[in-house]
């Protein structure tokens, strides 16, 4: 069953439901108790195509629900829903097994509360993948009914049904280009009524871009028509592009060849006041008129002709500066600093210059640039409180252009943060700001940012279209061009497809050589995997120009170092490993919260134990686990691993203390969610003497259940551990139970579960909330929470608690959150959440709610992978929970329990608990 989001993926992954009861449907809907079931193809079609128009825009993949019916949006109110099918046809679709039939009745009388459980149960098809996405578009999540369509539409490419639902998703995230794409696709395959009604969609699609464009290219032209005097703005201009206007307007007076086309601007400033408050736009004009216009004006026309026509001013740019500050003039000054690019050369100055004016805008203007120059710096969260103080002249909403600059920014900031869901959330609102503001022209970047940011979080249909979409509204841009190519075949990579990542590549290298990391990156792991020299060879030269351009920060510079060595290392395996070192050390030296360093680290130690892995070196290999791992790994009864894309590596100690080693680099297709058959059994086999297994996995592997066997006690290690022991407190265990989850989630209420024991702490009901259960951790010995579980990348990349909403209506227990906590009594955790081990997809580091509360000081974690069903997760954790109580370890206690469930059923979900230490 699926929670209800919008503008994210949110699955509900705490419970599943039952198949809802045919007495309870007919209650519900009032179908039908007799007759009409005789379960022909003729009475199928009878019901479930009912009346003469339809009232779902999404096509269902039932043939007999598929019949062609013109959409009339008000026909849910019309009575359409009144005649329902017979209790009989229900019955005989359930004996036959026709799950997707039954979806159908339902969805296509607007229950997809009902089709949920159907579709849940139906096997994967591209069919069942077709309404699994309208589903995800009933519930206003076209980010996920996009995900399905692309598995649809990988098997069945022709696929009228899911190309015609792309449409509808994609026309939900306004990427109108690829929308009518679709439906002009689905219109070529000529179905009756249909190809009709498609191609009247895809021409709505079309005007409305060409629409926007052209409104934005009129704008435009307005714009530069008032800075060069030949022409003004309608008060209708105006109102509804406020923010442009007001840029051209300060443009304008600076242009101004004398007092005479002052005064003509004066409507201009008076309703851009009116807009958005004070005077400070009638001020400017005053200032301007009371210049001494025989040195203005010739410094005007200069300004009127660098920034708008030749780009160049006699005597250079320095020359023009120092005149301008001569002479007084302010506003030439700022603007001429900015376009010029010479503002970062003495920020203090250009605030000076800026708090003069007394205008907001260009207060925020100096905050922006001091921002942008500590992001240089690679001072991250520096650039993070400078952009959130600023921010703070925003909450009025008027200054929807320059806060949506902020944001933007900020929204970079928290990419190489690596906080993802910040990121994507500042990068959606600076998208939304500088829309309404009219600066349709920033949408092209936005979209390549928030496709990059979908693709890091493992989004890769929604990463594609937001890329595509951007390409195709400027197909002839070679930067966008490279930029989406690139991250389309690195996603490729992910997903081990390598020629369709090498002809992806192709096509960015078609506008030069290679213009960003991502591009180099996967040329790198392409050079390796299915060398082509006539591509390979574009590599350093394209890095080596970066560098000279000065796009490398000193964090992305080591991933520059990290992307050379790899490259080489396959070539000349000395050089290669003198850059990886260089670039080990590069990112050591950079502050610790740079994730830019932190994945320059993580990605070069893969290389250099891969190379120590193809070489058979065990023991430096197992040096190099120690040495990213910043800590003394134990020396028995210890497995390490690591996967780096076809490579696995894995080194053992058994309990004799005789050191064992596997390297294979055979791997061609995806991990897969578990990691059965990564540890081969030759080395699985002398772990069987061992009371306990120590297990430290690299991501992506940190975190899978089935590493090892079942019948094995083993634990994931997170290190480095703490060396300084907790202060003995009182025990004390909390429980957090019976959570009010938010409404609008639409999670079913957990059942009833009472803790056993003596000196408990309960936080439940209303009290449940995220502040009030992160302040009785602090000093709890043991933790233990039943609630659901979510994975919503827009909150978090790992999986979340959801807890009973506070005032401002925050609900969730994000690992971020834990993390930055600390657990002083160093607790037993016990997360009876679903998922709730789920890890996001950091190169870096592990990250996950589990791997948080360690980090937060906890000593032990148990948490599953996977769904767990209500009435069983509270025996069996408090089964595990007795034995760790009597003295068992936490891996044997585990293990023990497992065991025991899995006797009794096989399949249990048992098997994907794990223990974090």
């Amino acid at each position: 069953m699926k929670g209800k989001w919008t503008g994210g993926s949110v699955r509900l992954v705490a419970v599943g439901l039952p198949l809802v009861g045919l007495a309870v449907v007919a209650a519900v809907f009032g179908f039908r108790g007799q007759g009409g079931g005789s379960g022909s193809q003729q009475e199928e079609a009878a019901w479930l195509s009912p009346g003469p128009v339809r009232f779902i825009e999404a096509r269902l993949s039932h043939p007999a629900a598929d019949r062609y019916r013109p959409y009339h949006a008000a026909a849910r109110g019309s009575g359409a829903l009144a005649s329902g099918p017979s209790l009989q046809a229900l019955a005989q679709l359930e004996a036959k097994g026709d799950l997707r039939g039954l979806a159908a009745a339902y969805l296509g009388r607007g229950a997809p509360e009902l089709a949920a459980s159907y579709l849940q149960q139906a096997e994967d098809s591209p069919e069942v993948f077709n309404d699994r996405a309208v589903l995800a578009l009933t519930d206003g999540d076209a980010a996920e009914a996009i995900a399905q369509l692309d598995k649809a539409l990988q098997h069945a490419p022709r696929s009228a049904q899911a190309l015609w639902n792309r449409g509808l998703a994609l026309r939900e995230l306004e990427l109108w280009t690829l929308s009518a794409q679709a439906f002009e696709a689905v219109a070529t395959l000529g179905e009756p009524g249909w190809a009709d009604e498609a191609r009247t969609r895809a021409q709505e699609m079309r005007e409305r871009l060409r629409r926007e464009q052209q409104d934005w290219n009129d704008a435009f032209q307005a714009g530069v028509a008032l800075v060069l005097d030949k022409g003004t703005v309608s008060t209708e201009q105006l109102r509804e592009r406020p923010d442009l206007y007001r840029l051209y307007l300060y443009d304008a007076i600076r242009a101004a060849p004398d007092g005479q086309r002052l005064k003509e601007l004066w409507p201009v400033a008076e309703t851009l006041d009116a807009h958005f408050g004070g005077s400070v736009l009638r001020d400017a004009l005053r200032w301007a008129e009371a210049r001494d216009f025989q040195r203005r004006g010739p410094l005007a026309e200069l300004y009127r002709s660098y920034v708008f026509q030749s780009k160049t001013v006699p005597g250079g740019t320095p020359a023009y500066l120092g005149q301008l500050r001569a002479a007084g003039e302010l506003d030439l000054l700022l603007g001429t600093l900015v376009f010029a690019r010479e503002v970062d050369k003495d920020l203090d100055d250009y605030a000076r210059l800026a708090a003069r004016t007394r205008d907001p805008w260009f207060q925020l203007a100096a905050e922006h640039e001091r921002a942008k120059v500590a992001l240089a710096r690679g001072e991250l969260l520096e650039a993070e409180q400078l952009l959130l103080s600023a921010m703070r002249l925003c909450q009025d909403g008027k200054q929807l252009y320059r806060c949506g600059a902020l944001q933007g920014t900020l929204g970079e900031v928290y990419r190489q943060l690596w906080r993802l869901p910040e990121a994507s959330r500042s990068t959606r609102q600076a998208l939304v700001w500088q829309r309404r503001a009219g600066f349709w022209g920033a949408e092209i970047d936005r979209m390549l940012s928030l496709g990059q940011l979908a693709r890091l979080q493992g989004q890769a249909g929604l990463a594609r279209a937001l890329l595509d979409e951007a390409l195709a509204r400027v197909p002839g841009d070679c930067a966008t061009r490279h930029f989406v190519r690139a991250n389309d075949a690195l996603a490729l990579l992910e997903e081990m497809r390598i020629s369709e990542a090498r002809a992806a590549m192709r096509e960015a290298l078609e506008c030069g050589g290679v213009q960003s990391l991502s591009g180099g990156m996967t040329l790198a792991e392409l050079a390796r995997l299915s060398p082509d020299p006539s591509q390979d060879g574009k590599l350093l030269e394209g890095l080596e120009a970066l560098d000279r351009a000065g796009k490398l920060s000193p964090g992305r510079h080591a991933v520059a170092l990290h992307i050379e060595g790899r490259f080489l290392i396959e070539q000349d395996s000395s050089r290669g490993e003198e850059l990886l070192r260089r670039s080990i050390e590069e990112a050591n030296r950079l502050p610790k919260a740079s994730a830019e360093a932190k994945e320059a680290r993580a990605l070069t130690y893969a290389s250099l134990l891969s190379l120590a892995g193809k070489a058979g070196q065990w023991p430096q290999a197992l040096a190099l686990f120690a040495e990213e791992a910043g800590d003394t790994l134990p020396a028995r009864c210890l497995l390490a691993a690591a996967v780096d894309r076809e490579r696995t590596l894995v080194v053992a100690y058994g309990p004799d203390g005789q050191l064992h080693g596997y390297y294979d680099e055979s791997r061609r297709q995806p991990l897969s969610a578990d990691a059965r058959g990564v540890v081969p059994e030759a080395l699985v086999a002398p772990l069987r003497a061992c009371e306990q297994v120590s297990v430290l996995a690299r991501p992506p592997l940190h975190g899978r259940a089935r590493l090892l066997p079942d019948d094995l006690a083993w634990r994931y290690l997170v290190l480095p551990a703490s060396r300084t022991p907790p202060p003995a407190l009182p025990a004390q265990r909390l429980v957090v139970k019976d959570v009010e989850a938010p409404a609008a989630l639409e999670l079913p209420r957990l059942g009833a579960w009472e803790p056993v024991g003596t000196g408990i702490h309960v936080l439940s009901g209303a009290d449940a909330t995220p502040a009030h259960v992160l302040e009785a951790m602090t000093r709890a010995t043991e933790i233990e929470i039943h609630a659901h579980g979510l994975i919503n990348p827009t909150l978090s990349d790992a999986s979340l608690i959801v807890l009973s909403p506070e005032q401002g209506g925050r609900y969730a227990l994000t690992a971020a959150e834990v993390r930055a906590h600390r657990l002083e009594g160093a607790p037993l955790v016990t997360l009876a959440a679903c998922r709730a081990a789920h890890t996001g997809l950091q190169v870096h580091e592990p990250f996950s709610l589990p791997a948080a509360f360690i980090e937060a000081g906890a000593r032990t974690v148990l948490a599953a992978t996977v769904d767990i069903p209500d009435a069983e997760a509270g025996p069996f954790f408090l089964a595990v929970q007795e034995r760790i109580r009597s003295g068992q370890t936490a891996a044997a206690a585990l293990r023990d329990v497992r065991m025991e469930w899995l006797r009794r059923d096989p399949e249990s979900w048992a098997r994907s608990v794990l223990v974090f230490e």
